[in-house]
């Protein structure tokens, strides 16, 4: 049987030696066959701070590569397998010849290579590293290559099209190519994108110049089915805390090429709004649009005081077209966030739509606003005041002044974010008023320590609603979850919104609760929320078949 062989690479100072070594030429590769016991040296001289980067491809032969330092001292090691390229790379700390000195245990084979020299300054001043670039920009580069700057033409095919460009991407299949542009001038530095699926820093997300020309890109690989927000941020500071952050806020605005917007009142300016990015499989919202033939419910608004709590809040109530005070009790629908179930998610357009077409029952639907922002994040995560505030206060209140039921199987509390985990306490604390739950993108991330602030890490044990259902009996309750895509944990904290409501979602169904789960090609907005809210309302309370 054939002896293992071994190959080491020892990098040293070559300061004090005879020069007989043969010189180490970047991009030329040796190619010898070595002796066993026999060794075999390189030299190059490196300034201080350059690069060095290469690799030795070894034939029946374990390959060791060792960087001394100027001191004599080991600098780096690196240890390759048999029949494999072992790659190396190092900084010299001090200006002077390095040897490369290989080693054979056993007779056998190298490919010796220095594939890349850099100076300190090349290094740090590489441009910007693109994962996927679009065939449109690829089309620009090569006209430019052929010293046509005129960009004129592209710019107006990216007016008609509308951006974010988007194409089709290579294999795995369900992906596109989106790419953002910016029209720059000499006063442009960097451009950011910043969207819903925009999970790590900024600087991840800047767009590159294409060669000296006005045209700025990023291309990102998407889901075909992603519906998304995003905002553009030229000059940005390019962090995410501390004074220099807030310098954003004066640079943020709405995509100029792309005519939908998002987030901004009739005739606002590029900076008070956001763009909207749907993808060619987006699941379709057909149920937020108002119809003008649909019969319209009713809202009226109410100032609710509360003894338990201390405070008082607006409370809006939607009543079903053709609501009478003296009719059956009629299904019950609780949301929180009143603003954004009105606005963004237009409730009372989404369920005039269901209702017309018989997909749930006529339901009076009760939009609980909140105090101020402080108080929606004491409130609304697991809170038993909150929780018997709506049991005990609210609900008696509603039930006096409006024909609802008092028939927990007919009864949803629900909401998003904070929303979403105060729905599933509700429900957890009181199931004889709340028998289903509807959660869009619930921050079951939460712990008591935290209430999910920037001071959680890797080390705040999250899921702590999740627990309370692990370790009690199973309720009466049944639930509507949905999760982004987007929502990921992408900074180590566990408090990803993506991977505890999977975490809740297995805890769930592990008791034997019925789970409506649905998974978004999204982020944590209303964008995506708007047109789900109609599929929990269906998968809870959907009208009975045939009816």
């Amino acid at each position: 049987m054939r002896a293992m062989a071994a190959v080491v690479l020892f990098l040293v100072p070559f300061a004090g030696r005879a020069a007989a070594d043969e010189p180490l030429v970047v991009h030329r590769t040796v190619e010898r066959e070595i002796a066993g016991g026999a060794s075999h040296a390189y030299a190059i001289r490196l300034d201080a701070d350059e690069y060095l980067a290469g690799s030795v491809d070894a034939h029946g032969v374990e390959v060791m590569l060792s960087v001394l330092g100027p001191d004599g001292s080991r600098l780096r090691a690196f240890e390759g397998q048999r029949d494999d390229q072992t790659p190396f790379a190092f900084v010299a700390e001090a200006a002077g010849t390095y040897r490369l000195e290989l080693t054979a245990a056993a007779t056998g084979r190298y490919a010796l290579a220095a594939t890349q020299r850099l100076r300190l300054e090349q290094r740090l001043s590489a441009p910007t590293w693109e994962k996927y670039v679009s065939p449109a920009i690829e089309a620009l580069r090569e006209q430019l290559a052929r010293g046509d700057r005129a960009t004129d033409a592209f710019w107006a095919d990216a007016a008609r099209k509308g951006t974010p460009l988007v194409e089709r991407a290579g294999p795995p299949e369900g992906y596109s190519l989106v790419t953002f542009l910016w029209r720059g001038n000499e006063r442009t530095r960097n451009v950011v994108v910043f969207g819903s699926f925009t999970t790590r820093l900024p600087s991840e997300y800047r767009m590159t110049r294409q060669g000296d020309s006005d045209v700025w890109a990023l291309t990102v690989r998407l889901p075909r089915s992603a519906r998304f927000a995003y905002r553009l941020s030229p000059n940005d500071p390019l962090v995410t805390e501390g004074p220099r952050a807030d310098q954003r806020l004066a640079t943020l605005q709405a995509d100029p090429l792309n005519p939908r917007r998002w987030a901004c009142a009739e005739g606002a300016g590029l900076h008070d709004c956001a763009s909207i990015a749907e993808l060619p499989d987006a699941p379709p919202q057909p149920w937020i649009v108002r119809h003008p033939e649909t019969p319209a419910g009713r809202v009226a608004a109410h100032t609710f005081a509360s003894a338990l709590l201390h405070n008082e809040r607006r409370i809006s109530v939607y009543t079903p077209p053709g609501y009478r005070a003296d009719d059956a009790p009629h299904p019950l629908l609780v949301l929180f966030d009143e603003d954004k179930y009105l606005d963004a998610v237009p409730t009372p357009v989404i369920l005039d739509n269901l209702i017309a077409a018989r997909k749930v029952p006529p339901l009076v639907a009760v939009l609980i606003a909140n105090p101020t922002a402080e108080t929606r994040r004491r409130e609304l995560p697991p809170s038993p005041a909150f929780a018997d505030f709506l049991a005990q206060e609210l609900l008696p209140w509603v039930r006096a002044h409006y024909a609802v039921t008092s028939d927990p199987r007919r009864s949803i509390v629900g909401g998003s974010s904070y929303g979403g985990i105060a729905a599933t306490y509700a429900g957890l604390r009181h199931p004889e008023v709340f028998g289903n739950v509807l959660s869009q993108s619930g921050s079951f991330q939460w712990a008591p320590d935290h209430n999910g602030g920037p001071d959680m890490d890797s080390t705040t044990e999250t899921g702590w609603l999740a627990r309370q259902f692990l370790q009690g009996p199973k309720l009466p309750l049944r639930f509507w979850m949905e999760a982004g895509a987007f929502e990921l944990d992408a900074y180590g904290n566990g408090g990803g919104v993506l991977e505890c409501s999977r975490h809740m979602r297995d805890v769930l169904l592990a008791k034997g609760y019925e789970v409506h789960y649905r998974q978004l090609a999204s982020g944590h907005n209303s964008v995506a929320w708007r047109g789900t809210l109609a599929d929990g309302l269906i998968a809870l309370m959907g009208a009975p078949a045939g009816d």
